[in-house]
């Protein structure tokens, strides 16, 4: 399980686009937010989602890369992502081995096999800055998120 304070273990994972995206690529250069949604396709993950699109111009200007992840498989997250318009950042899938990624970090629901819609903050050295879990989506607040970045 990460906590705040701990270095970010590394991961690699596919992503809607077709590319691996791995952690360490970011290191140095860009803070970055792991946004666990729990379902492709389901009521909060798509605003979840959305939310941090209309946010990404920002988040890139203060050098912040957002990944989306849950335990869907690959070809789900393409159709996610086509289905919404088209997603500007890498929405990766931590379908095989299932769930490993979202159990690293502490974010896995064993009960129902999916990710817990969570939000963790790594800044550029590697470092776990902010971690929040959401009960629902009404308690996604991307205006919280955004400050956090601002923070670091």
């Amino acid at each position: 399980m990460v906590d705040v304070g701990d270095i970010a273990p590394d991961f690699t994972l596919p992503a809607h686009t077709g590319e691996d995206v791995t952690l360490s690529q970011y290191k140095g250069s860009k803070n970055v937010i792991l946004s666990f949604h729990i379902q492709s396709f389901t009521g909060g993950c798509t605003p979840q989602t959305s939310s941090l699109r209309m946010a990404n111009s920002a988040l890139e200007e203060k050098d912040t890369q957002v990944l989306g992840i849950s335990t869907n498989a690959k070809p789900v997250q393409t159709a996610f992502s086509t289905s919404l318009g088209g997603i500007p950042y890498p929405i990766l899938s931590d379908f095989h081995p299932h769930g490993a990624m979202c159990k690293l970090y502490g974010v896995y629901n064993e009960e129902r096999g999916t990710a817990i819609r969570s939000v963790i903050l790594i800044d550029k050295q590697g470092v776990v800055r902010f971690k929040r879990s959401y009960s629902d989506m009404s308690e996604f607040d991307m205006d919280e998120v955004i400050a956090e970045v601002d923070k670091l």
